[in-house]
C-alpha cells in the first residue's frame, strides 16, 4: 500500500493548502511493483519520490 497527496487538494502537516495536483504513477511487473510521484500542475515528477517494491522470491 502506498500513501499519496489526493489529486483533488494538497495538504501538509503545517495545516497549510498549497495550490498544485499530485498523484502516483504505479507499473507493475511480474518482478516488482514501480511507483514514482508526479506533480500534474506542474508536469513534472517529483524529486525523491521514486520506489521500487520487489517480490519475494519464492
Amino acid at each position: 500500500m502506498f500513501n499519496a497527496s489526493p489529486t483533488v487538494y494538497l495538504w501538509t502537516d503545517s495545516d497549510e493548502h498549497p495550490e498544485g495536483c499530485e498523484g502516483l504513477y504505479v507499473e507493475i511487473c511480474t518482478d516488482r511493483v514501480f511507483m514514482k510521484g508526479r506533480d500534474f500542475a506542474a508536469g513534472k515528477w517529483i524529486e525523491g519520490a521514486e520506489y521500487t517494491v520487489l517480490y519475494p522470491q519464492i
